[in-house]
């Protein structure tokens, strides 16, 4: 994997520059939610406090070994999780079942496939994101007990036009660290548009002031892209990625991708937080500390 180029979805056109308007935007936002992050620390101090010592109260045994996500920005986990097998059968059901594939958000090349109703506490969506080997490796990770910011499960599509978004080189700039933990549903080869990388000490080569998005051609001027590692897997390999200290991209894709991501921060990052999960109160007595931190539940 290591040492693979991207592989492009589609011919390549001429880069069209970020105007200079949206450039400024952009870095003005980025300064002014970093300076955001000790003011929503401040206000919720006593949850912070608490978030922190049921961290380093989780016994390394109980978690997967995450030196390399330190190192590296990224984890192949060498085993498949229990839930695996399950996550993988009712994402296949989900797209079997889908009348339409809408564009999410802004990319067109993605269709997000799971609704209210998969997010619900017994569904296979959320119980694997609330396993009990998941949150505490991402609190180890953290630092502190982690807050589930999304599920999602996403449909990668071949389409026309120059790789856009999420398909050109960026990180997740929301909070100190991230991890985001993806689980391939089908098998993935460099045609899927596998999720790849830079590791982390080549990522850290390149400067903060840059445009959010930036091409093969403007990563390059500072990074070695032959380092770049194409993360591709049979189905139900399970990766975790730190997506604030590595530059990635993905969905550069000649086939199609199914992929369930699951993506947590500290829950004090630079937004505020993106999800206000809804945990009935018979549910929550039945949850561990790990998991109802993890839903904003105290």
């Amino acid at each position: 994997m290591a040492g693979a180029t991207p592989v492009p979805c589609r011919e390549e056109t001429p880069f069209v520059p970020v105007s200079l308007k949206t450039y400024v935007r952009d870095q003005v936002r980025r300064n002014t939610e970093r300076l955001s992050r000790p003011l929503r620390i401040a206000r919720g101090f006593k949850e912070y406090a608490a978030r922190r010592a049921l961290a380093e109260s989780i016994a390394i045994a109980g978690c997967w070994d995450v030196s390399a996500l330190t190192a590296e920005g990224y984890l192949i986990l060498p085993d498949t999780p229990d839930l695996v097998p399950e996550l993988i059968l009712a994402s296949r059901a989900k797209l079997a079942q889908a009348d339409s594939l809408p564009q999410s958000r802004n990319k067109a090349f993605f269709s997000q496939l799971l609704d209210a109703g998969d997010r619900g506490l017994d569904t296979i969506f959320t119980r694997f994101a609330l396993g009990d080997k998941v949150l505490q490796t991402s609190a180890r990770y953290l630092g502190v007990a982690p807050f589930l910011e999304s599920i999602e499960l996403l449909y990668s599509k071949p389409i026309q036009g120059p790789p856009a978004q999420s398909q050109q080189w960026h990180k997740d700039r929301t909070d100190r660290r991230i991890v985001k933990v993806f689980v391939y549903i089908n098998d993935v080869t460099p045609r899927h548009g596998p999720l790849s990388l830079l590791p982390r000490p080549e990522s850290a080569k390149v400067p903060e002031f840059l445009f959010h998005y930036l091409t093969d051609e403007q990563m390059a001027k500072h990074a070695d892209l032959s380092k770049m590692v194409a993360l591709t897997g049979a189905a139900g390999t399970t990766i975790l990625i730190d997506s604030q200290t590595a530059y990635h991209l993905g969905s550069r894709c000649q086939e199609p991708r199914l992929a369930y991501v699951a993506y947590f921060s500290s829950g004090f990052g630079y937004r505020d937080r993106e999800t206000q999960w809804i945990v009935d109160p018979d549910q929550s007595r039945g949850l561990s500390p790990l998991q109802r931190y993890a839903l904003g539940a105290q």
